[in-house]
């Protein structure tokens, strides 16, 4: 491989390298600030949004004479 070409990618591949870090750094970081809740409150949390899911039922359009109408 030519060299000027080599050295492209060696740089795309040392910015990748840096950027993945950086991010991991980041998660790591924005993890250790968030309290975590146990799993009972965890559950009862996601009770609280049920009545709030809860979706009208859908109305099916009836299909008389499908495909042709003669």
């Amino acid at each position: 491989m030519e060299s000027h070409k080599m050295f492209l990618i060696t740089f795309q591949l040392a910015e990748l390298h840096a950027e993945a870090a950086a991010n991991r750094l980041a998660t790591q970081a924005r993890n250790s600030r968030v309290e975590r809740r146990g799993r009972i409150a965890g559950a009862i949390a996601s009770f609280r949004f049920l009545p709030a899911r809860a979706e009208s039922p859908r109305v099916l359009p009836k299909l008389t004479d499908y495909p042709y109408r003669s």
